[in-house]
């Protein structure tokens, strides 16, 4: 009895791992609209920066940071750039970090 009990468990824990992991997919068309929209501004189409103090993409500059640590920057804005808290969702700014990491 025990025995499948821990079994169910199991499986309902591998379940609801593989569906938490769908869940947050990566959309890389949907990151180049985003990057295209709200990033390329500064950031440049290609990663290299358009205003002096951005990062450049094309370099890899800060991007190679926690997802998590670049989504709260994102969302909290820094130096010149403005929070994007409410205008993206999370895996939005995800998507468009992934897009940015492409870039060259």
């Amino acid at each position: 009895m025990k025995s499948k009990r821990c079994r169910a468990g199991l499986v309902l824990l591998v379940l609801s791992s593989a569906t938490a992991n769908f869940a947050w997919a990566i959309d890389l068309a949907r990151g180049q609209r985003i990057y295209n929209t709200h990033c390329s501004v500064c950031h440049g189409l290609n990663g290299v920066p358009v205003i002096q103090q951005a990062p450049s993409f094309a370099t890899k500059e800060r991007l190679m940071q926690p997802d998590m640590l670049l989504i709260q920057s994102v969302k909290m804005g820094k130096t010149l750039m403005p929070p994007f808290n409410g205008i993206l969702k999370d895996d939005e700014i995800l998507d468009a970090l992934h897009y940015a990491r492409m870039l060259r």
